[in-house]
């Protein structure tokens, strides 16, 4: 056991050495997977193809010529095409065509006038008096809390006053807690040459 605690570095340092070899060992394995993962499947082929070929009708129909790669292969049997299960959609049907109503709803809706000085100095003094009936509302609601809390402040302190005043005269009547309280105002209280 001694032994152990004596080379304890070293033990730490050959632990460390053996994670870090075993996580290169780890990661070479899992890139060797992965490059060994990363062929062409047949599906895969056939799309890059169909692309290439879209690429190569839309530059001959905008006059250029098709990319050198694409010239120098052999032309392919044309892929087959399987049907789409989904037909085609309406392009102003459902959801697209609401929003299309609402934004022609919009757009013929007239254009209400721009209000005069005279209806925003209006508009403004009402909102000035309500802000000030929400204030004046808000510190009534603060006074009455405040009242509340007082109140029940001041019931608490009668009650708990009453509560000790039981608990205390209950005290002196044991002879026990009489004793007690006596020795207490002995050690407590003002010593025997200042009486």
């Amino acid at each position: 056991m001694n032994w152990v605690f004596s080379h304890l570095p070293l033990l730490i340092f050959g632990f460390v050495l053996f994670s870090v070899v075993r996580a290169v060992m780890r990661a070479a394995q899992l890139s060797a997977e992965h490059k060994a993962g990363t062929n062409e499947t047949e599906e895969q082929k056939r799309m890059r193809e169909i692309q290439e070929r879209i690429r190569k009708k839309i530059a001959e129909r905008r006059g250029g010529a098709a990319p050198a790669a694409e010239t120098q292969r052999t032309p392919d049997p044309p892929p087959i095409l399987r049907p789409a299960s989904v037909g085609p959609t309406d392009p102003f049907g459902g959801p697209a065509r609401r929003i299309y109503r609402e934004v022609e709803r919009r757009v013929a809706a007239p254009v209400p006038p721009a209000p005069t000085d005279e209806a925003i100095l209006e508009r403004q003094q009402q909102l000035s008096d309500q802000m000030r009936a929400l204030e004046e509302a808000r510190a009534m609601a603060a006074r009455r809390a405040a009242q509340a809390v007082e109140g029940n402040v001041a019931t608490a302190r009668a009650t708990a006053a009453a509560v000790h005043r039981a608990g205390w005269l209950a005290d002196l009547r044991d002879p026990q807690s009489l004793r007690r309280a006596f020795v207490l105002r002995e050690v407590l209280g003002a010593p025997v040459a200042l009486r």
